[in-house]
């Protein structure tokens, strides 16, 4: 995530329209807001564990001047744990970095996380005004739905929310096939989307091989794709023009 945020500029550019805001307090610091669809339980199923999925992120965040990082993970397949409510914004405050536990100075920002089990075109804020500045589908599998299950969800990030999209896959291969999948959804708006990059390796993806648990030749043509499946082996990023 820290790498895509980078690339794209994205805190950097939070934390300048927070200052540049009218009436915006000297010492009061932006919140940058970060969208995870299709979560699981790799974004955690509890805000501590959310905080520490996104150490990364807190301490980058800090760094550029942003004091929280606030993440909607959202998905059909969100899971939280007992005693954590759906549709509740839970603040961890706990800016320590693991790296400076014996400081008494903030190393990351703090985070404010909130779950929601569905699709995000339906469960989406009501108005755009906190739309995200970032999104995140990770090891999404675009290709391998029916295009009415993502395309509106797509839409409403890209389009509606002029909101940064990127989107990792096991493998190149898959990444492509999403990248084809997102461009038929979007080809209505060819004139009004970009590549900010296409269909790549990603610098920064797990160094460990995936065990599906079942037999990827039933879903891909094992022989056209052999590749060790990582998680966000390739990646790629879309985005409104402008």
């Amino acid at each position: 995530m820290v790498h895509a945020l980078r690339r794209l500029g994205t805190l950097e550019t939070v934390a300048r329209a927070h200052d540049a805001a009218p009436g915006a307090s000297v010492d009061a610091r932006a919140t940058i807001r970060v969208l995870c669809l299709g979560a699981d339980r790799h974004e955690g199923t509890n805000p501590r564990a959310t905080a520490r999925a996104f150490v990364g992120v807190r301490e980058a965040a800090w760094r550029a001047g942003v004091e929280t990082v606030s993440v909607l993970c959202v998905g059909p397949n969100v899971k939280v744990d007992d005693g954590v409510d759906l549709n509740v914004a839970y603040d961890v405050r706990d800016r320590m970095s693991s790296s400076s536990l014996s400081s008494d100075v903030p190393s990351g920002a703090a985070l404010r996380v909130e779950y929601r089990t569905g699709l995000y075109h339906d469960e989406a804020p009501p108005t755009l005004e906190e739309a995200p500045d970032v999104a995140f589908a990770f090891n999404a599998g675009v290709w391998g739905y029916d295009p009415s299950d993502w395309a509106p969800t797509i839409e409403r990030v890209v389009i509606d929310e002029r909101t940064p999209l990127v989107v990792t896959s096991y493998t190149l291969l898959e990444a492509e096939s999403d990248e084809d999948a997102m461009r038929s959804s979007l080809s209505e708006f060819d004139d009004k989307v970009k590549w900010v990059w296409q269909a790549e390796m990603n610098p920064s993806q797990s160094t460990e091989v995936r065990d599906l648990g079942f037999d990827r030749s039933d879903y891909i043509d094992s022989e056209k794709d052999s590749s060790e499946l990582k998680e966000n082996s390739a990646w790629q990023c879309v985005a409104v023009r402008g």
